[in-house]
C-alpha cells in the first residue's frame, strides 16, 4: 500500500514510520509532510526516499530544498497539494494536530482516498461533513487507541448497547485539587504511560481529550451521548470496550503503545509480529481497575459532552477554545486551573448556529480564538 503520511515528525507520524520501516513489503512511502522539524525530515527523506515532500513551515521547507536539492511543497496547502493530483497514493495517514486536521481528512475522503487518521480534532470540528463523504464513498479508519479497539470489534449487522472509552488520568491523577490546580507545566507534561506531544499530553491531565475523544465515537460508530461512557483506568491495558445487545462486553488489551493500533489499522490484520513492540506480560499479580471520572474535578469533560448535544459550531468553539487555553498556559501565561475557566467563558458566550459549509467552521474557529484572547485580557 502506497502512503502519504500528514504528520511524520510527530509521535503518532513516528508510529506509523517505524510500522513501515518494519515492514516495507507491504507499505511503501510515497509522500512526507513534516512541520517544523527539518532535521528529523531530513533523516525520513534519507532513508524512505519519497517521491514528494512538504513541510508546514516556509523556513522549513527552505532548509530542506537547500540541504537535498529537492521542490519541497510549503504551508497548509502542502497537506493537500502533496497527494491531490497524483494517482500514486492508495491512502493517507493523518497525524497533524487540531484544526489542520479536518481540511486533509475531508478532501481525501471526497477524493475517494482511504484515510487513517490520528487526529480526533478532525471530526470534533467537521463530524458532520466527513460522515456524510464516508456515507458517499468515503473508508475511514481510526488510529487511536480507544477507538481502534472498538472499531476492531464491530462487524456489520451488530447491535451496539454501549461503548466505553478509557482514561489514564493523567499527569496529576494523584494530586489533591488545590495542587492540580497549582500545577506547573513540567508537571502536567510527565505523562505517566504514553509518549505523547505537549498538547494532547495537557489535554489528557484536564481530560478533555477524553472529551474529544467522546464526540470522535458519537459520529463514528451512531451511538447517542449517553450510551458513550468513559472509565479512567490507570493501567492502561485496555484501550476501549464494547457492550452487546446481549450484554456481553469485549474488551481489547494490549500494552501501550501505538506502534501496534498503527500496525494493525495499516496492515489489516493481527497476524504479523513485530518484535519491537512490548507485550504485556500476565503472569504473576494482575488486577484492572475502572472507575466513573469525577465530572466537578474535571469540567473540560463534561464541555465535550455539551458541544456534541448542541452540535453546529459549539464543537467548533470548544476546540479552539482549548487550544488557546492550552497554548497559554504553556507558554506561562495562564495557570493550569484557569484552562477550564476560560473554555467555559468561551463556550458559553456563543449561541448555537449550524454550519452550512466547511468555511463555516474557519469562520467560527477564528470568532473563538478572537474571544479567548480579549477574555484573557479581560
Amino acid at each position: 500500500m502506497n502512503l502519504a503520511v500528514l504528520g511524520a515528525t510527530g509521535s503518532v507520524g513516528s508510529a506509523v514510520m517505524n510500522v513501515a520501516r518494519a515492514f516495507p513489503e507491504h507499505l511503501k512511502i510515497v509522500a512526507l509532510v513534516g512541520g517544523r522539524s527539518a532535521e528529523p525530515m531530513g533523516r525520513l527523506i534519507e532513508e524512505f526516499s519519497p517521491a514528494r515532500v512538504g513541510m508546514y513551515y516556509e523556513d522549513s521547507a527552505k532548509k530542506i530544498e537547500e540541504a537535498f536539492g529537492i521542490k519541497v511543497y510549503s504551508g497548509e496547502e502542502a497537506l493537500i497539494d502533496i497527494w491531490r493530483s497524483y494517482d500514486d497514493i492508495d491512502a493517507l495517514v493523518v497525524c497533524v494536530p487540531g484544526l489542520f486536521a479536518f481540511k486533509p481528512v475531508y478532501e481525501g475522503l471526497r477524493s475517494g482516498k482511504k484515510v487513517f487518521f490520528a487526529s480526533k480534532e478532525a471530526l470534533v470540528v467537521g463530524g458532520e461533513f466527513i460522515m456524510k463523504e464516508v456515507k458517499l464513498k468515503g473508508q475511514l479508519v481510526p488510529l487511536d487507541s480507544e477507538h481502534w479497539s472498538i472499531f476492531s470489534f464491530i462487524s456489520e449487522g451488530q447491535r451496539l448497547r454501549r461503548i466505553f472509552l478509557t482514561a489514564s488520568g493523567g499527569s496529576l491523577r494523584d494530586l489533591s485539587h488545590q495542587s492540580r490546580k497549582d500545577a506547573s507545566v513540567s508537571e502536567v507534561l510527565r505523562h505517566p504511560i504514553w509518549k505523547m506531544g505537549k498538547k494532547i499530553t495537557v489535554d489528557s491531565a484536564t481530560l478533555m481529550n477524553k472529551g474529544f475523544e467522546v464526540i470522535e465515537a458519537y459520529y463514528l460508530f451512531g451511538l447517542p451521548l449517553d450510551d458513550i461512557k468513559v472509565l479512567v483506568h490507570r493501567e492502561a491495558w485496555v484501550h476501549g470496550m464494547v457492550e452487546f445487545a446481549d450484554g456481553s462486553i469485549k474488551a481489547l488489551l494490549f500494552y501501550p503503545d501505538m506502534r501496534l493500533v498503527v500496525q494493525e489499522a495499516l496492515l489489516g490484520s493481527s497476524s504479523f509480529e513485530n518484535p519491537f513492540i512490548p507485550r504485556l506480560d500476565l503472569r504473576g499479580r494482575f488486577s484492572l481497575t475502572f472507575e466513573e471520572p469525577d465530572m466537578e474535578e474535571y469540567p473540560c469533560l463534561n464541555y465535550a459532552y455539551y458541544a456534541a448535544r448542541m452540535g453546529g459550531n459549539i464543537p467548533v468553539i470548544l476546540n479552539a477554545a482549548d487550544e488557546v487555553a492550552v497554548s497559554l498556559f504553556l507558554s506561562g501565561k495562564l495557570k493550569f486551573g484557569d484552562i477550564p475557566k476560560l473554555i467555559r467563558k468561551v463556550l458559553f458566550h456563543f449561541p448555537m448556529e449550524r454550519l452550512s459549509s466547511p468555511e463555516d467552521i474557519y469562520f467560527w474557529d477564528r470568532e473563538a480564538r478572537s474571544f479567548a484572547e480579549e477574555a484573557l485580557e479581560g
